[in-house]
């Protein structure tokens, strides 16, 4: 059963000048979709005002409120000022959940000099934003909002007529509703601050601890690069040293060819020397043979032949 069969639970004693008809809203069930097509080519034409009213009331029970509009309607052309038909015909508008237009027509009839009908209005305006109230569960601001609507037209029926039962016990269920609204509008707020502290945590740290591992990573890529750095260095070092042994390997090289080339170039005169101190050697040897022959025929000469006497040669001149 849907939200709008449960609020029209006043009864209602329409009574008009000439008719007097008789509806129990408490006796309407509305069906959660009501037919529209019933009875479409029905007229009522002809008809006095409360014959329509009363026909309107049988449809409306039957479940064919677009019907019992019609139904109303001629009643209205023939009745304009009895505030009794707009009362059923906002009653029509509730069932087809029409609210706005519902509360339009009962606000007409909320204006009678009826005191009965008029609190019965008043407490039928409450009950669309009840209704409304109920079918807004997916915003609860909006609820709430509809609820104290509701509530506020209750509390006015109520202070005029503080025995209507029906008003007192819709305002308990509005406020109660309210009331669990609200305290379900709390736990989640409670539930999200909860949520909201639990993710600052864990936000603060996961900052800490990406701060953390942001610092390692630093830490982490400063050694790599005193690795790489050092690294560097001793293949600079390695290179250089390499370098220095290559220039000193090719400066030995180049020594030991200079050495070659001298020792190339200072063969030839090696042998040259050599060839002329052989020469000189051998003239030398010769020179001594030849003296030391010459001093042995001087010493065989000596002994034979006595120096003579030179005498003074006289000149014949």
């Amino acid at each position: 059963m849907s939200s709008r069969s449960l609020f029209f639970t006043a009864g209602l004693c329409l009574v008009a000048e000439g008719f007097c008809s008789s509806l129990c809203a408490e006796e309407i069930v509305v069906p959660e979709e009501t037919s529209a097509v019933a009875e479409p080519d029905r007229s009522f034409e002809g008809m006095t005002a409360p014959d329509a009213v009363r026909e309107g009331n049988r449809l409306l029970l039957d479940g064919n409120a677009p019907i019992a509009l019609k139904a109303y309607a001629q009643a209205k052309d023939l009745r304009p000022d009895a505030p009794e038909v707009p009362f059923v015909e906002g009653l029509a508008h509730y069932a087809l959940g029409d609210y706005e237009s519902a509360r339009t027509a009962f606000q007409r009839a909320a204006a009678s000099d009826d005191d009965r009908l008029a609190g019965d209005a008043l407490y039928s305006i409450g009950t669309t934003y009840h209704a409304e109230a109920l079918e807004s569960s997916q915003d609860p601001q909006v609820a709430i909002e509809k609820l104290e609507n509701a509530m506020q037209r209750y509390r006015e029926v109520l202070a005029d007529r503080p025995d209507h039962a029906v008003a007192r016990d819709a305002n308990y269920k509005a406020a109660t509703l309210r009331r669990q609204i609200k305290q379900m509008l709390e736990q989640q707020q409670q539930q999200q601050q909860q949520d909201g502290e639990c993710d600052n945590e864990k936000e603060g740290e996961d900052q800490q601890e990406q701060q953390n591992s942001s610092e390692s990573q630093q830490e982490e890529n400063e050694q790599d690069q005193q690795q790489q750095n050092s690294s560097e260095s001793q293949e600079d070092q390695q290179q250089q040293q390499q370098s220095q042994d290559g220039d000193s390997e090719q400066q030995a090289q180049s020594s030991d060819s200079e050495e070659d080339q001298e020792q190339q170039q200072a063969q030839p005169e090696s042998g040259e020397e050599e060839e002329e101190r052989v020469s000189r050697e051998q003239a030398e040897r010769q020179l001594r043979e030849m003296m030391q022959a010459l001093r042995e025929r001087q010493k065989e000469r000596r002994p034979r032949k006595q120096p003579a006497k030179i005498a003074p040669v006289e000149k014949d001149w």
